[in-house]
């Protein structure tokens, strides 16, 4: 059996190869019979349904795939873009150098400002808080010397020197007629719709304070058929006119408050870079006008200096000149080349530098020689620094007087002579 299916399976096998041929037989010529092709049967009406929804999902499938290939895509597109971008703006960095930062190049003050001793408080005052440390100072001192203070507001709180002069004339003619006539009711009262009250002192700040320390009352009293108000001082303070006298010379010896320019002393040491003189405008007297027109004045100097010209214009163009300064910034330098450095009025006279480094020294008892940069003794105590021309700001070299030198190193040695500033301000 297993002969007869080989045998089988060897002829169905030669009959798919086709019609054979002998080995000696020429096949060149002959045509190569072609091969037969069945005819495929017409698919059904349900597999043409089946095959169209099959193509249709494929379809789907397409059109998905390339909206996402084509949204990747662009996607993709963004990115190398936005890569692009800052690869350049990373080479523009790198190529183009950083803008150099802009700083304000204003120099450091040599001083921050000019301040202002108390003479009732005794605190250092910058200048723009003058006048409301005044008040403040002299209401809070008014409770324990009530007439020294209240005079003091007077004379320090109001503006108009004449004006000040008059209020306190006509306080103390009240109280000199008070003196005089102390029985005398009319004296002691005082009607403030008074015409010379109202002019002379009821404008004053101050006036009121003194009235009440003196003794006053303000009271409601008839006059000329109508109520009117009326300083009114009691009957028992005319009975002690001590009191009264001495509120009479307080009132007419009292001043207004002088506040000392603060010195603000400063050391300047030789191993410091000693910085070139930046004033505050506190030092000037010039305002933004006069400036402008500065130019034009030294045009007018120049066809003056030509113009015959009197002693007294000369002099008058002089202290127009001399006014231009409020302040004057001085700094001493000493042999060992170490500055002390202060602020004065620029009408403070030279005496006030004198005493100023003789405060600073160790040796306060020996005699000393300021002298000018340009090697100018300064002697004249009495004249101020704008005369001296001191102003707004100077160096001054201080040297010990030579003529007692050579005995003083003769006794302590040479090293006495170079000891000079006390070492607390060192």
């Amino acid at each position: 059996m297993k002969k007869f299916f080989n045998k089988v399976k060897t002829e169905v096998t030669f009959k798919k190869a086709g019609e054979g041929h002998k080995l000696t037989e020429d096949t060149r010529t002959k045509a190569v019979q072609p091969r037969t092709t069945t005819e495929r049967a017409h698919p059904s009406q349900g597999a043409q349904q089946a095959g169209a929804a099959a193509l249709a999902r494929l379809e789907q499938k397409d059109q998905s795939k390339n909206k996402r290939t084509s949204s990747a895509l662009k996607a993709a597109a963004r990115a190398e873009a936005a890569e692009r971008e800052a690869s350049s703006n990373s080479n523009s960095t790198q190529v183009k150098p950083a803008e150099p930062e802009v700083h304000d190049c204003a120099p450091v003050l040599s001083v921050s400002g000019v301040r202002f001793i108390c003479p009732l408080s005794g605190q250092s005052v910058p200048k723009d808080g003058l006048e409301a440390h005044k008040r403040e100072s002299i209401v809070t001192y008014l409770i324990d010397t009530p007439v020294k203070m209240s005079v003091t507001m007077i004379q320090s709180l109001n503006k108009g020197r004449e004006k000040v002069q008059v209020c306190v004339d006509t306080l103390k003619k009240y109280l000199d007629n008070i003196i005089a006539n102390p029985t005398e009711e009319k004296y002691r009262k005082i009607r403030l719709s008074n015409k010379a009250f109202q002019d002379r002192v009821a404008s004053m700040e101050g006036h009121e304070e003194f009235l009440q320390a003196v003794g006053f009352t303000l009271k409601e009293l008839p006059h000329q058929d109508s109520v009117e108000t009326f300083w009114v001082l009691g009957e028992d303070k005319c009975e002690d006119l001590d009191s009264v006298k001495v509120s009479v010379d307080i009132l007419t010896t009292t001043e207004p408050l002088r506040f000392k320019v603060d010195r603000m002393m400063q050391v300047l040491q030789p191993t410091e870079q000693v910085p070139a003189f930046h004033l505050p405008d506190a030092f000037y007297n010039l305002t933004t006008d006069e400036i402008k027109r500065e130019q034009q004045q030294r045009t007018d100097a120049v066809q003056k200096s030509f113009q015959l010209r009197t002693k007294a214009m000369r002099e008058r163009d002089e202290q127009q000149n001399l006014r231009r300064y409020n302040f004057t910034l001085i700094r001493v330098r000493f042999p060992d080349n170490v500055m002390l450095q202060g602020v004065f009025r620029a009408q403070e006279k030279l005496s006030s530098l004198v005493e100023f480094v003789r405060d600073a020294l160790i040796s306060d008892w020996l005699p000393f020689i300021l002298s000018s940069a340009t090697g100018q003794r300064l002697e004249e105590d009495e004249v101020s620094f704008a005369e001296l021309g001191l102003v707004p700001a100077a160096v001054v070299n201080f040297t010990w007087d030579p003529s007692i030198m050579a005995d003083i190193a003769a006794q302590q040695g040479a090293a006495a002579n170079n000891q000079y500033l006390k070492p607390e301000l060192l």
